[in-house]
C-alpha cells in the first residue's frame, strides 16, 4: 500500500483509546516486551543513574500514554503533558481522574515495580504519576508556534515517545518538529526519544496509519543540527511477531541540549 495514502495520526480519525489498549496495555500483545518493557528499562536505568534529573519534566508523545511517566514521576517534581488533539486530552485526563473506562496501565506499573523490587507498589506508583501532572497542554502540530496562546518556561527534560514519526510527514518536517521539541529544553537539559528505524505504518483496528521511515544516520544528522550532542543510543532488533507494525529496530536515545539553534 502506497504510505501516501495512510492516514495520519493528528488530522484524521483515531482512536486513542484503541491505540493504547492494542499496544500498551494487553499483556498478550506479541511485541509488549519491545513496545514497553524496553522503554520502561532504559527509563528505569536513565534516571536511577543520576545523569538525567532536575525540576520539571515535559512528556509528548503518542497518544494518552502513561507508561512512560511511572519511572518520571520517581525523578521529577512536576511533569508537563503534551497532547496533539482533544480526543488524547480528554483521555488521559480520563486516567487522572481514575474515571470508569479509563485506559488500564497496571501492566506497566506493575512491570516497572517489577524492577524495582516491589510488585506491590503499583497502585502507589500511579497516583504519583497523577500527584505530578500538573498541567495537560495541547500541542497544534498546525502551528508555528504549537502552544499559543500558552507560554511554558524551559524544562530540564523532554520525553517523547513515536510521536516526531507520526506528526512528521516527511524527513523536514520531522528537522522542524525536532526543533521546535528542543526549544522546550533549557541548555544542558536531556531529550529522551524513543522512536524507530525503517518504520512505516502501524494499525490501529481496520486503519493502517503512517509512520515516517528513518535511519540511524538521519537520526544522528538532525539531532546535531538541532543542537544536542548524543549521549547514548540503544538500538533493539524488533522480532517482527505480528503485522500491526513493521518495525525492523526500536531505538532509545539520550541527547542532551548544549546549543540554541
Amino acid at each position: 500500500m502506497d504510505s501516501s495514502l495512510h492516514k495520519h495520526y493528528h488530522d484524521d480519525e483515531f482512536d486513542p483509546k484503541g491505540l493504547v489498549d492494542t499496544y500498551f496495555c494487553d499483556e498478550n500483545f506479541p511485541l509488549i516486551d519491545e513496545g514497553v518493557e524496553f522503554p520502561l528499562k532504559k527509563l528505569h536505568e536513565t534516571f536511577l543513574s543520576g545523569r538525567v534529573r532536575g525540576d520539571t519534566l515535559i512528556d509528548i508523545s503518542t497518544g494518552p500514554t502513561v507508561y512512560h511517566l511511572l519511572s518520571a514521576s520517581d525523578f521529577f517534581k512536576e511533569i508537563i503533558v503534551l497532547e496533539f488533539t482533544e480526543p488524547n486530552i480528554l483521555e488521559f485526563e480520563k486516567w487522572l481522574r481514575k474515571d470508569p473506562g479509563a485506559a488500564d496501565w497496571s501492566y506497566a506499573a506493575k512491570a516497572l515495580c517489577d524492577l524495582e523490587g516491589n510488585r506491590e507498589e503499583w497502585q502507589v506508583k500511579e497516583d504519583k504519576v497523577r500527584r505530578a501532572v500538573k498541567q495537560v497542554v495541547k500541542w497544534d502540530v498546525s502551528k508555528d508556534n504549537p502552544l499559543e496562546p500558552v507560554v511554558l518556561p524551559q524544562v530540564d527534560c523532554v520525553i517523547s515517545f513515536w510521536c516526531l514519526h507520526v506528526i512528521s510527514r516527511d524527513k523536514e518536517a520531522y528537522r522542524s518538529n525536532l526543533r521546535k521539541f528542543a526549544s522546550l529544553l533549557n541548555i544542558g537539559g536531556h531529550l529522551l526519544l524513543f522512536g524507530a528505524f525503517n518504520m512505516t505504518y502501524y494499525m490501529i483496528g481496520e486503519h493502517k496509519f503512517f509512520f515516517l521511515s528513518c535511519d540511524e544516520k538521519f537520526l544522528r544528522e538532525v539531532l546535531r543540527d538541532a543542537g544536542f550532542v548524543v549521549e547514548n543510543m540503544d538500538v533493539l532488533p524488533s522480532k517482527m511477531g505480528c503485522d500491526l507494525v513493521d518495525c525492523e529496530h526500536l531505538v532509545y536515545i539520550i541527547a542532551r541540549k548544549e546549543r540554541e539553534v
